[in-house]
C-alpha cells in the first residue's frame, strides 16, 4: 500500500504539470474586480473536495452540515462585504485518484477562489501540486500529516494539529497514567498511519514506554484478529490503535473478543466508533470537546443543534469545517475575494474566532495553528467527556 501511495502521489505531480497551461488560461477569466474583490453583487465561491460516496462518505456528510450552517450565518450577517458566499461540491471519495481529478476541475473554474479539503492527507497531498500550479489555496482543514504543509507550498494551509504532535502527546499521556508497556496497531498508509506511528514510537522510546509489538494493518480489512493476537502476545498493560474511527470500531470489538481487557487508546469521535459497545472506556486526545465551557464552543454547539435537532452530538469534524468556512471568510475580508486576495488574507489574519481553539492565528512558518492544545477525553455512554491531566 505504501508503494502504491507513492505512485499515486507521483501521478498527481505529473498531472499537475499537465494542467499548468490550462490553469494559466482559466485564471485570465476572473469574477473579481480590479481591486481583487468580487464584482458588485456577485457571489463568492469556495470549492469543497470531499467524499460524498465511498468508505469516507460519513465525513463528507458531517463536513457539509457544518459548512451549510456557517454559510447561512455568514450570509445572514451580510456575506463578504455584501457579497454572498456559496460552495461548489465535488465528490472525491477521499481517494487520491479522484482528488486529483477534482483539483483539475476546481483550478479550471475561474469562479473558485479557495478549496476546502480533502478529508484525508493521503487524498490531499497528491492534489497539492495542481492547486499550487493554479495558484489556488488548498485549505486542508482536516489534514494532520505534517508533510501536507511542510512539503507543500504557500498554497497549502491547515488548522489541524499534526499527527506527530498528536501521537507524541498520546505516548506521553499513556506513560503519565503509570502504564509502562503497550501493544500497538497502526494503519499501513504511507501518508498518515506510518508517519503517525513513527512519531508515537520515537516518543515511546524516549520516555521508556515499551511497545511489546506493533502491527501494521489494512484499513479496509474486516478481520484484524491475527494482527491483534500478535500485538497482545507480550501481555501489554494497554493497547493503542493509530487509525480512524471506522477501522477502530471493528478493531476494538475484535480486541475484546480475543480477551484483552486493558485500556484502549484510539478511535475517533464519530458515529461508528461512538456507537460500538466495546469502545466504551476508550481514551483519545482531542482539540474539541462539545460540552466544553468555551463561549465559542457553546455558541457553535447551540447553533448546530438548533439547525440539526436530530443530531445526538457535535464532533471535531463538524467543528473543523465550521471553523474553516469562517477562517476563509475572514481571509477574504482581509485580502480580497479572488485567489491572490485569499492568499494575502491568510498571511494577515489573526485571532479569528474559533469553535475549536477559541481564536485562530496561523504560524506563518508552518501555515498551521500556532500552539494547538489537546484535551484527554473518555468515551462514556456514546459521548466523550474530558479527563483531568
Amino acid at each position: 500500500m505504501a508503494g502504491n501511495t507513492r505512485r499515486i502521489a507521483f501521478a498527481g505531480m505529473m498531472a499537475a504539470v499537465a494542467v499548468v497551461t490550462l490553469a494559466g488560461c482559466s485564471l485570465t477569466a476572473s469574477a473579481s474586480g480590479p481591486s481583487g474583490s468580487a464584482s458588485a453583487g456577485s457571489t463568492v465561491y469556495f470549492g469543497v473536495s470531499a467524499a460524498q460516496t465511498g468508505q469516507y462518505a460519513q465525513y463528507g456528510e458531517q463536513f457539509k452540515k457544518a459548512f451549510d450552517l456557517a454559510v447561512e450565518e455568514v450570509n445572514k450577517d451580510g456575506g463578504i462585504d455584501g457579497h454572498p458566499v456559496a460552495l461548489k461540491y465535488e465528490d472525491s471519495q477521499s481517494d487520491p485518484k479522484q482528488s486529483v481529478t477534482v483539483a483539475q476541475k476546481f483550478v479550471n473554474d475561474p469562479q473558485i477562489s479557495l478549496v476546502f479539503g480533502d478529508y484525508s492527507s493521503a487524498a490531499s497531498i497528491p492534489a497539492s501540486p495542481i492547486y499550487t500550479a493554479g495558484k489556488l489555496l488548498q485549505y486542508g482543514f482536516n489534514n494532520s500529516n505534517p508533510d501536507f504543509t511542510a512539503k507543500g507550498t504557500e498554497y497549502q494551509w491547515s488548522t489541524s494539529i499534526t499527527t506527530s504532535a498528536t501521537y507524541t502527546w498520546t505516548a506521553d499521556y499513556i506513560k503519565k497514567q503509570g502504564i509502562d508497556s503497550i501493544g500497538v496497531t497502526y494503519l499501513n498508509t504511507a501518508d498518515w498511519g506510518i508517519p503517525a506511528f513513527q512519531a508515537f514510537k520515537a516518543e515511546a522510546d524516549k520516555i521508556g514506554l515499551k511497545i511489546t509489538d506493533a502491527e501494521a494493518i489494512d484499513p479496509t480489512s474486516d478481520d484484524y484478529r491475527p494482527s491483534l493476537t500478535k500485538a497482545v502476545a507480550g501481555n501489554p498493560k494497554a493497547f493503542a490503535h493509530i487509525g480512524y474511527g471506522p477501522d477502530a470500531a471493528k478493531l476494538v470489538t475484535q480486541l475484546r473478543a480475543i480477551g484483552f481487557t486493558g485500556t484502549f487508546y484510539g478511535g475517533q469521535d464519530e458515529q461508528s466508533f461512538d456507537s460500538t459497545p466495546d469502545a466504551a472506556g476508550s481514551i483519545i486526545g482531542t482539540e474539541f470537546v462539545s460540552n466544553g465551557s468555551n463561549p465559542e464552543v457553546q455558541a457553535f454547539v447551540k447553533a448546530f443543534k438548533a439547525k440539526y435537532p436530530d443530531e445526538k452530538d457535535v464532533t471535531l469534524f463538524e467543528a473543523n469545517a465550521y471553523d474553516a468556512l469562517h477562517v476563509a471568510v475572514a481571509a477574504a475580508k482581509k485580502g480580497g475575494t479572488d485567489r491572490a486576495g485569499i492568499l494575502k488574507g491568510f498571511k494577515q489574519i489573526k485571532d479569528v474566532p474559533s469553535a475549536i481553539y477559541g481564536t485562530i492565528t496561523f504560524d506563518q512558518a508552518t501555515r498551521r495553528v500556532a500552539d494547538p492544545q489537546l484535551t484527554p477525553v473518555v468515551l462514556k455512554n456514546g459521548a466523550w467527556d474530558a479527563l483531568k491531566g
